[in-house]
């Protein structure tokens, strides 16, 4: 599975005034096809492009919850159809230390899933951009891709047990199934 557009940035402090960090990131981002995601909630490479794929798809139906693809892609995250629920769990919060910078991808849909193309250069093709805001924001990046974690699951208030049978992956999926339903 190609990379999705993420890149990790750790942060030269702990986070103090979220409001801050978010008012720059906004008036630094070139769209609002970039976003900020709590670093935790990312469980995956799968974990993101179905996200992006239900955003995607809400949008096309003109079903989305949220005012604004960036906030229906977190919102989906948190597995909540509460935006405001979505933001406070999925989003980032004062005391966090990194987070992911999200670039939602320019892939037009196809009606049937499996004739959809991606194309594995969706990554790189905005890596010098992602690298502008990480220095600007006087971050880092973080060299590692989504990794699923109970403190992830714990954030994003996933409230089923947690089955042995089932990989944190899948509790992370079956909660971003939730927002849906």
């Amino acid at each position: 599975m190609p990379w999705f557009p993420a890149w990790g940035i750790k942060f030269d402090k702990e986070i103090d005034d979220v409001k801050e960090i978010l008012a720059t990131f906004n008036r630094l981002r070139p769209n609002k096809k970039w976003l900020l995601l709590a670093f935790d909630v990312a469980a995956s490479e799968k974990h993101l492009w179905i996200a992006w794929y239900s955003m995607k798809r809400n949008q096309i139906k003109g079903k989305m919850i949220a005012n604004s693809p960036d906030a229906e892609f977190l919102r989906i995250i948190a597995g909540t159809h509460q935006v405001r629920i979505a933001f406070e769990n999925a989003g980032i919060r004062n005391s966090d230390h990194s987070a992911w910078i999200i670039r939602l991808p320019d892939i037009e849909l196809s009606p049937k899933v499996e004739d959809n193309f991606i194309n594995r250069e969706v990554y790189n093709n905005h890596e010098l951009e992602a690298i502008y805001l990480i220095e600007r924001m006087n971050g880092s990046l973080i060299s590692q891709r989504p990794n699923p974690t109970l403190e992830g699951l714990k954030r994003i208030v996933y409230e089923n047990t947690i089955i042995e049978s089932k990989s944190l992956e899948e509790c992370f999926l079956l909660h971003l199934i939730s927002s849906n339903l």
